[in-house]
């Protein structure tokens, strides 16, 4: 064999391989939430293109742009936002995540997985197929933004000014008053959350529609009468502690959020 006749079947080895490692295609992609109830992945990445929100899988983008064909060794790099609803802080992530083994094009399925840990899943079918080969593990019926409210809210000004008031007008006798209101808030919002635990996650089994808005309501309703139960344990002379004024009170609270 002539070196003209090898260089020449060198190039076509090489645009074959190229051919075999380049073909890429560019399915939509979903990412998969299988975090604790109280963690969202609220944004990812994978090789700098954006899938938005992780959820049930329901919701897909377009996706990075992958070989035709799988080979040991292909990995995808993955970003990936956590909120922390309970303790009202984020973090970001980012790994390098080997893609699963396929033998076809597919979409691209994102599951970030209780323990933290990342999968990459590329088939035509979702999670929900008995057939897909990717992870069954649980994905958690939550909706955290509604379970744990934040450490800062607007919406409900006035509540919060007249529970405020009554913290520090308890804590101006103590000897750290600074201390003292900044427990008596912690231990606010504690109570607010067990609230919001106690009766929101039943609505979670309601999707949408106005059962779901009805179980709300009735959650709203549940958790204000506890709150002001609370305020008035500790300032029984406000005039909304009147037993006739209490019932009056949640009912126009009822259709508002709380926190």
């Amino acid at each position: 064999m002539t070196k003209r006749t090898c260089r020449a079947w060198l190039v076509a080895l090489g645009f074959a391989l190229m051919a075999a490692f380049s073909s890429t295609a560019n399915a939509s992609m979903s990412g998969i939430d299988h975090l604790p109830d109280n963690l969202s992945v609220t944004d990812f990445w994978v090789n700098g293109v954006g899938g938005f929100q992780a959820g049930k899988g329901g919701r897909s983008a377009p996706g990075p742009a992958l070989p035709e064909k799988w080979y040991p060794g292909l990995t995808v790099h993955v970003v990936w936002d956590v909120r922390d609803w309970e303790h009202d802080k984020g973090t970001t992530h980012e790994a390098d995540v080997p893609v699963d083994p396929y033998t076809e094009d597919g979409d691209l399925w994102v599951h970030f997985l209780a323990n933290g840990t990342v999968r990459v899943v590329v088939s035509n079918m979702g999670p929900r197929s008995p057939i897909y080969p990717g992870p069954h593990d649980p994905i958690p019926q939550k909706e955290p933004w509604d379970m744990y409210p934040p450490r800062i809210a607007y919406s409900d000004v006035s509540e919060q000014f007249l529970d405020t008031k009554l913290i520090h007008q308890r804590c101006d006798t103590e000897s750290d008053p600074a201390t003292c209101i900044k427990e008596a808030h912690e231990k606010l919002l504690d109570d607010e959350r067990a609230d919001a635990r106690r009766y929101l996650p039943r609505c979670a089994r309601i999707t949408t529609g106005p059962a779901y808005e009805a179980c709300k309501k009735q959650a709203w309703q549940s958790m204000y009468a506890a709150r002001l139960a609370r305020r008035c344990k500790v300032a029984p002379d406000l005039p909304e502690c009147a037993p006739q004024k209490d019932a009056k009170k949640i009912q126009e609270r009822s259709t508002g959020v709380l926190y």
